[in-house]
């Protein structure tokens, strides 16, 4: 009986402590459920997001384009030296800008699986104030090849591009931009590229030395040829050649410097030759494979700005068969006179320029090595003074994309 007590009070005991804590939790239901029952202020309703794109001011007349690593064309206001936005476009792809600045085109090679698979070639349209995909155009295989502003051309009033192909003939592929559909396409064997003319059509050069010109009513193609003018064997002539897009004219200029004006059109008729280091007052440039002297080279080594006439030459001291060799000096070209206006030497060499259209040109080189990324250097054509010299990190192997 002794022994039994002590069990009987501790179980006494712990039946005590489990109905105290039994009590305690629900006391603690009851607080709980009092404070689940008490009125919550309700959260204040979000506010529905609204999608928007900001939109950019109209192009200035100091913007430019300037191809910048490899996927894409950063635009920049050269004034400010400030990038407003960017472009998608790969180092194979080609750019060009509406002659009523509206827009930019982007003629882009895919694959469907990425660098195989099923090719689809297409002329696509950005909205130059959002920078959005507005159309897109199939078109037939292009010719593939680092960034050229002779591989796609625009017609003056902005109704046809001018697309080069070459698969595995060379033809140009004429694509309606109002009704965005392929116009027609027209072989070119021998020749290769397009020069647009002044209106009508454009013209290709051949390797013959001599020009295929076809004039395009929006029906039907008529194809003209000039006799050859050049030697693409001895004095091949730049496919980066410039054309003044407001009277019609194109400089084809031949690795020696010789400059041959040409009124493109059904007629065309190149006149005959003047020199760049003439112009400057320096001797003309040999062919002999030793022979130094001044001689134009880079990947784009020619400007023409149509308001002031006059041309813009990267001009280098080298051999000839320096074609594709940096310049550290640009020199400005009256194209009436045939004389040099001036010449400035650059900070660093450079390998692309481009000029404004407007009354107080600047000149934007793209300086740097040929194997590493570049600046872009904003100088004042009229006076040779650095305006900006920019860390854009621009692609040495294209151009700046003329505005």
């Amino acid at each position: 009986m002794t022994d039994a007590l002590p069990r009987t009070r501790k179980r006494t005991k712990i039946m005590a402590a489990h109905k105290s804590t039994a009590l305690s939790c629900f006391a603690s239901g009851i607080a709980l459920c009092m404070i689940c029952a008490s009125p919550v202020r309700a959260a204040a309703p979000l506010e529905p997001e609204t999608d928007y794109t900001e939109k950019l001011p109209p192009l200035g007349p100091h913007w430019t384009l300037v191809a910048t690593g490899n996927d894409a064309y950063t635009l920049y206001d050269a004034d400010k030296a400030k990038l407003m936005g960017t472009v998608p476009a790969d180092f194979e792809s080609n750019i060009a800008v509406a002659p009523d600045r509206h827009a930019f085109y982007v003629a882009t090679t895919l694959w469907t699986r990425g660098d195989h698979g099923d090719r689809e070639d297409f002329l696509q349209e950005y909205d130059s104030s959002t920078l959005t995909l507005t159309h897109e155009i199939a078109v037939p295989p292009r010719a593939l090849a680092v960034f050229k502003q002779q591989d796609l051309g625009l017609s003056n009033d902005g109704r046809w591009a001018f697309l080069f192909d070459m698969t595995p003939t060379t033809r140009v592929t004429v694509v309606d931009l109002h009704a965005d559909k392929v116009a027609t396409t027209v072989d070119i064997p021998g020749c290769a590229l397009s020069f647009p003319w002044k209106s009508g059509g454009f013209s290709s050069l051949c390797g013959n030395g001599g020009l295929t010109n076809v004039a395009y009513d929006g029906k039907s193609a008529t194809i003209t040829h000039t006799a050859p003018f050049f030697d693409a064997n001895e004095a091949p002539v730049f496919e980066q050649s410039p054309v003044d897009p407001v009277n019609g004219v194109a400089y084809f200029i031949t690795y020696d410097g010789r400059v041959f004006e040409t009124k493109l059109g059904p007629n065309a008729k190149p006149a005959a030759p003047w020199g760049l280091a003439e112009a400057a007052g320096e001797p003309p440039a040999g062919r002999g494979v030793q022979e130094l002297a001044w001689r134009p080279g880079g990947v784009q080594p020619f400007a023409y700005s149509s308001s002031q006439q006059r041309l813009y030459v990267l001009m280098h001291v080298g051999h000839y068969w320096s074609h594709k060799d940096p310049a550290n000096d640009v020199w400005v070209i009256n194209t009436h006179t045939h004389k040099a206006v001036a010449r400035y030497h650059l900070p660093a060499p450079a390998v692309a320029i481009s000029v404004s259209q407007d009354a107080s040109p600047q000149i934007y080189a793209v300086t740097g090595g040929m194997h590493e990324p570049g600046k872009l250097t904003v100088i004042d054509a009229k006076t040779g003074k650095i305006v900006h010299d920019i860390d854009a990190g621009a692609r040495p192997s294209t151009v700046v994309a003329g505005m």
